[in-house]
C-alpha cells in the first residue's frame, strides 16, 4: 500500500484547521460565572420591579451572548398584560442612530455626501447653504428646536408631514454660527428625515424597512406614524406608584417626532441592531469609525462616545438615550468589552436628562464585570 505523507507545513496547517473545527466547552468555572451574572441581573431588576422604579424590558449580553431578556411589570395594568423581552416600546431618540445610518448609506450609495449643503437636497431652506449635513448628524447646525414652539404644541394630537414639520423651525433665526458650537436640537433630525425622503424617493418608513430593518430581520421594529404596525405595544404612563396608575396625559400623533424620535422596537431587536453595527451588514468599517467618532459635545452622528466609570475603571461607552411621552430608555454599547445594555421603560423619566439612567447603566455594567 502506498504511503502519503504530508510536508511540515501542511501537516501545521491542517493540525490548526482541525483545532479551529473542534468546539471547546466552556470551563465548569466560567459556566458558574455567567450563571451567577444571570442570577444577579434577574434579581437586581426584580428588586426594581418590586419597588416599581422599574417597569419595562432589558436586554443584557455579552460578547454576543445573552445573559438577560426579559420583561418586568406590565405593558397594560388596565388590561393586566405583562411586559416581555418582545414587548414593543417607543424608543424615543434612540431613533436618530437610525436616522444618521440612514444618510451613511445614501452615502455609499453615491446619492449624497456628509459635507453636501442642505440647500442642496431642500432648496430654499433658510440658512441651508451654511448647514451641513454633516453639522445636522453631530447637531453642530445652530438650528432652533421644534418642540419650542407653541404653536406645535397646538397641534401636537394632529397628523403631520416632514415637511410640515420644518415651518416650525425653518424661520427662526440660528442660535449659533453651524460648526461653531454642540447643541442637541430634534429639529437636526427632522431635516435628516426630509433629505432621506428627497434623495431616496421613498418614504422614511419605507426607507428604513428596505435599508436596515428587514436585512437586519427586526420585525418588531418600525417607524409606525399610521398606528398599524403594532396595536398591542406597550401602553405608556405617567406615574404608575399610585392607585390607579395614572397612563400618559399627552396624546402626541406618532408623526410628530418622526425621524427625530418616532420608531418603536423591541430590546431583542434592538441587540439585533447592536449586534449589525460591529460588523459590514449595513456600512464599511471606515463609515461606522465616521459615525462614531466623537465630534463638539461628545457626540458623532446619531450616538454619544465617552466613557462609562465602573467600579472606578472607564470603559469606552458609545450610546444613547431617548424619551417619548410615558416612555424612556438606553442603549449602552461597550464595544471594548462587548457589553450590550438596553433598557426600556414604558414609564416617563422623572426628569429629562439621560444622567436618570446613567447609575442603573453602570451597576448592570458592575454586575456583569462582577466575575471577571
Amino acid at each position: 500500500m502506498r504511503t502519503i505523507s504530508l510536508p511540515p507545513r501542511l501537516i501545521l496547517v491542517t493540525a490548526v484547521a482541525l483545532a479551529l473545527a473542534i468546539p471547546v466547552a466552556a470551563s465548569p468555572g466560567q459556566g458558574r460565572r455567567h450563571g451567577l451574572v444571570k442570577q444577579e441581573l434577574k434579581q437586581y431588576f426584580q428588586n426594581l420591579a418590586d419597588a416599581r422604579e422599574f417597569n419595562g424590558a432589558v436586554l443584557v449580553a455579552r460578547e454576543g451572548k445573552i445573559l438577560l431578556s426579559r420583561g418586568y411589570g406590565m405593558a397594560s395594568f388596565e388590561d393586566r398584560i405583562r411586559n416581555r423581552r418582545d414587548t414593543v416600546y417607543a424608543i424615543a431618540s434612540l431613533t436618530k442612530a437610525f436616522t444618521a445610518m440612514s444618510i451613511m448609506i445614501l452615502q455609499e450609495q453615491g446619492l449624497l455626501s456628509v459635507d453636501d449643503t442642505v440647500a442642496e437636497h431642500i432648496p430654499g431652506f433658510p440658512d441651508g447653504e451654511e448647514i451641513t449635513i454633516r453639522n445636522l448628524l453631530n447637531q453642530t447646525s445652530g438650528l432652533y428646536e421644534y418642540l419650542l414652539n407653541p404653536d406645535l404644541w397646538a397641534n401636537i394630537t394632529l397628523y403631520h408631514t416632514p415637511v410640515e414639520l420644518l415651518n416650525y423651525f425653518v424661520d427662526e433665526p440660528l442660535d449659533f454660527p453651524p460648526g461653531t458650537q454642540h447643541q442637541y436640537s430634534n429639529s437636526n433630525y427632522i431635516t435628516l428625515g426630509v433629505i432621506v425622503e428627497s434623495v431616496s424617493g421613498l418614504p422614511f418608513r419605507e426607507f428604513l424597512r428596505f435599508n436596515i430593518l428587514d436585512p437586519l430581520e427586526m420585525d418588531n421594529t418600525s417607524y409606525d406614524p399610521f398606528e398599524v404596525d403594532f396595536p398591542d405595544q406597550a401602553i405608556g404612563y405617567d406615574d404608575i406608584t399610585t392607585e390607579p396608575v395614572i397612563p400618559t396625559s399627552i396624546d402626541a400623533h406618532p408623526t410628530i417626532p418622526y425621524a427625530a424620535g418616532g420608531m418603536c422596537s423591541t430590546v431583542e431587536d434592538l441587540f439585533k441592531w447592536d449586534q449589525a453595527l460591529y460588523t459590514e451588514r449595513l456600512v464599511s468599517a471606515a463609515t461606522l469609525d465616521r459615525m462614531f467618532t466623537p465630534g463638539l459635545g461628545d457626540y458623532g452622528f446619531g450616538w454619544y462616545i465617552d466613557q462609562l466609570m465602573v467600579d472606578g475603571q472607564p470603559h469606552k461607552q458609545i450610546w444613547h438615550w431617548g424619551s417619548y411621552f410615558g416612555f424612556h430608555g438606553y442603549i449602552s454599547r461597550l464595544v471594548d468589552d462587548g457589553v450590550t445594555i438596553i433598557i426600556q421603560f414604558n414609564t416617563s423619566p422623572s426628569s429629562g436628562s439621560p444622567e436618570e439612567l446613567r447609575p442603573m447603566v453602570e451597576d448592570v455594567a458592575a454586575i456583569v464585570f462582577s466575575q471577571d
